[in-house]
């Protein structure tokens, strides 16, 4: 299995060349040796670990496409905690997290040791469990961290969102609010975010409340049919251009205060009162202006 000898009666894994030689030829045989301990639940033969401990250098010396392909497949792993705690162990943390993995805080180590310890009960979604491992560190941190492997847009874009928003998912406690959160991320985030949610709270034991409660108001919310977006007002952008009420960004914000207007009450989304609002907002706008300055006697 992937250039590897594999004891099924001891469970061990082990080349049956000389590791060290091994090694040092393919440095990323070391990562993928703690990837097939991963994906078997087995462990690392005595001397093949050995050797990984004493040619971990080596993995200096190659790009990071490899190591992060590795490195999403150990996430991805039926014993993903196993594989963590071999990275650890083996002294390969480095060359997936650089210099941070010298210098994590006790808080970091204690979340790594509880994620290690449980990921393997939630769900085998890359996006997913990637978040959760980069959730360890501080932002700048995971951000600096992920560069070293050269993931892509979207996937650092996830960690992004999910350390600037999921935390604020926690605060959510009425329908207003949770279509408010919704428009601001959008559904495909939302969805996201509400998936990593849920693998956060098995993995660190929090209460399910939260997450069932959003359930229940999303239900109560679909089922009445409330707006949520943009495109779930009666009016669109063209009918505000159409009637010379705004243009551009103007007009696009007018529809955003628009949507928090029918957040607060449905009721409102029909498309004579919509219409009506836009086309006074702008002069209440310009009024409240007015109202701001101070004028010199």
């Amino acid at each position: 299995m992937n250039g590897f000898d594999i004891d099924k009666d001891k469970k061990l894994i082990k080349l049956a060349e000389d590791p060290l030689a091994c090694f040092e030829e393919n440095p990323l045989m070391m990562v993928r040796a703690v990837r097939t301990a991963a994906e078997s639940g087995f462990d690392i033969h005595t001397k093949t670990y050995e050797a990984i401990l004493q040619k971990s250098r080596r993995l200096k010396d190659l790009g990071a496409d490899g190591i992060r392909e590795e490195f999403e497949t150990i996430l991805t792993a039926e014993f993903c905690g196993k594989g963590l705690r071999m990275l650890a162990g083996a002294d390969l943390m480095p060359y997936i997290i650089g210099g941070l993995a010298e210098k994590m805080t006790k808080r970091a180590l204690n979340q790594f040791a509880v994620l290690a310890e449980n990921i393997d009960k939630t769900k085998r979604v890359k996006e997913r469990r990637i978040a959760l491992f980069y959730l360890v560190f501080e932002k700048k941190e995971a951000l600096a961290a992920m560069k070293l492997l050269e993931f892509d847009e979207k996937t650092v874009n996830h960690v992004i969102l999910a350390h600037d928003m999921l935390e604020s998912m926690c605060f959510i406690g009425n329908k207003q609010e949770l279509k408010k959160f919704m428009a601001r991320c959008g559904a495909e985030r939302y969805e996201y975010l509400d998936g990593l949610s849920k693998a956060q709270r098995i993995v660190y034991d929090m209460p399910e409340s939260k997450i069932l409660s959003r359930h229940y108001l999303l239900l109560d919310i679909r089922a009445r049919g409330e707006p949520i977006f943009i495109e779930d007002l009666a009016i669109d952008k063209k009918d505000i251009t159409d009637r010379k009420i705004a243009e551009g960004a103007k007009a696009e914000q007018l529809l955003h205060d628009l949507l928090s207007l029918v957040h607060k009450n449905p009721k409102l989304n029909t498309r004579e009162y919509l219409l009506r609002e836009a086309e006074k907002t702008p002069k209440d706008a310009f009024r409240m202006t007015l109202n701001r300055v101070r004028w010199l006697k």
